[in-house]
């Protein structure tokens, strides 16, 4: 069975128009051969039914191929049906099939759609620790800075690494006149700068940075990481979120990574994961793709009836040695500390000083980093608020009985807004209208 991912890179490569000829000819004449004669489609489908009536509808087609090939063909065609199936057959098929999802400027259901908006690209600023500001999106590549003996530049593909040129001496090293931070020591009496640099990204913008330790960082729009310009004689590598990021964490167990966000900490030793952290969300998410993460909140969490540390696991244990059990400790700050453990693919929820875990497909929560929305039964305002960062736009509602509604689906964030709202349009009532830089719903 195809995985979530490979089933997303397919459905992307399907809509962009990069499929091979084979895979084109797979989805337009079997599957759409398929959909032909159905005008409604249920909410969910039985994978095993819907695959024994394609196969019954297609075996005479295969007939003529020879037994080999026809299974191999087959084979091919079970595995897309589990792709289209997984990520929404109906919305993604019908809009292809009456070639309405880009094609429909004219028409009465999308005519105040052409004014369109482009999307997002690599944009954000460099703070340097003296203050100054540098529009990482005109800078020239190569150098942009030297502090605390680290090499500062900017690459042609669009990431700004940091390069240690020099370790700093025992003694520490002097800060740049009007520089922000001081001179510190570690426990081991080892003295080190402790110069910050801070990256943002504005509405419509992302940007990748390889911090002083060699992890990378992957910045969504409206976003800014705050981190020391040298990690060097720190007891840990301390960083602070706002907005979202994914992180693929260099491993060194003397010097853990700690991730500072919107009443959270997360602390690890060497992992990936996802973090969405923005003011207007609702929640904090913190999303495992693979290693291990404590999730710790510096707030009073509510108690919830599972756990009196105030997480809850969502399909999962919570009551055996092999769980990742909540745990608690006592903060630098003097406050109580609630934490837990997640695993792979898992994705803790922070709201209100509760903590719920629950499984999840990663995919969901990275889509932003593959270049793609993904929406799988996702409320309508969350959609809309992801579209508003991404494509830097202003998002007025003259009708709030639709917040309700829920949509499934995938589409390029390399496309016009156009597509996203087209395909929200085809798949409900709702109408979007696109003035200025603003987009009504109705």
């Amino acid at each position: 069975m195809m995985t979530r991912s490979e089933a997303e890179q397919l459905i992307a490569k399907y809509i962009d128009g990069n499929c091979s000829s084979e895979e084109k000819q797979l989805v337009d004449t079997y599957f759409l051969k398929y959909l032909d004669g159905k005008t409604k489609l249920p909410s969910q489908f039985d994978i095993e039914t819907a695959s024994r009536e394609m196969r019954g509808a297609i075996e005479a087609e295969i007939g003529s191929f020879s037994a080999s090939r026809a299974t191999r063909l087959w084979s091919r065609i079970a595995a897309a049906a589990a792709v289209l199936l997984v990520v929404g057959l109906g919305l993604l098929f019908y809009s292809r099939y009456t070639n309405t999802l880009r094609h429909l400027e004219g028409s009465a259901a999308t005519r105040d759609l052409v004014n369109d908006i482009k999307p997002g690209g690599n944009k954000a600023y460099l703070v340097l620790s003296n203050g100054k500001r540098v529009s990482l999106t005109d800078a020239a590549n190569g150098e942009l800075a030297k502090e605390a003996g680290v090499e500062i530049t900017k690459t042609a593909d669009g990431q700004v690494i940091y390069t240690a040129k020099a370790p700093l001496s025992p003694q520490g090293g002097s800060l740049p006149e009007g520089a922000r931070g001081s001179d510190g020591a570690s426990s081991d009496g080892v003295k080190y700068s402790n110069a910050l640099n801070t990256i943002e990204t504005p509405r419509g913008g992302q940007y990748q940075i390889r911090l002083p330790d060699g992890s990378k960082v992957w910045l969504n729009a409206a976003s800014k990481l705050i981190y020391p310009v040298s990690f060097n004689g720190r007891g840990q590598r301390v960083v602070e979120l706002s907005g979202e990021a994914y992180f693929e964490i260099f491993k060194n167990k003397l010097q853990p990574f700690v991730v500072k966000s919107k009443n959270q900490e997360v602390t690890v030793l060497g992992t990936h994961f996802n973090i969405n952290s923005y003011a207007d969300e609702p929640g904090t998410k913190t999303t495992l793709l693979e290693g291990s993460v404590q999730v710790s909140t510096l707030q009073p969490l509510a108690l919830s009836g599972r756990d009196a540390h105030g997480a809850e696991r969502v399909n999962g244990s919570a009551g055996n040695s092999n769980s990742s059990l909540p745990a608690r400790g006592i903060s630098p700050r003097g406050g109580e500390r609630f934490g837990l453990v997640l695993k792979p693919n898992e994705q803790s929820v922070l709201v209100n000083g509760k903590i719920v875990v629950k499984q999840v497909d990663p995919a969901l929560a990275v889509d932003w980093k593959n270049g793609q929305f993904i929406f799988e039964s996702e409320p309508l305002p969350s959609i809309l608020r992801r579209v508003a960062r991404w494509y830097n736009v202003t998002i007025i509602y003259t009708s709030t009985d639709k917040n309700n509604t829920t949509f499934s689906g995938v589409v390029s964030r390399a496309d016009n807004v156009s597509s996203v709202l087209r395909m929200l349009q085809k798949t409900s009532k709702i109408k979007f209208t696109i003035d200025g830089n603003t987009v009504k719903v109705e």
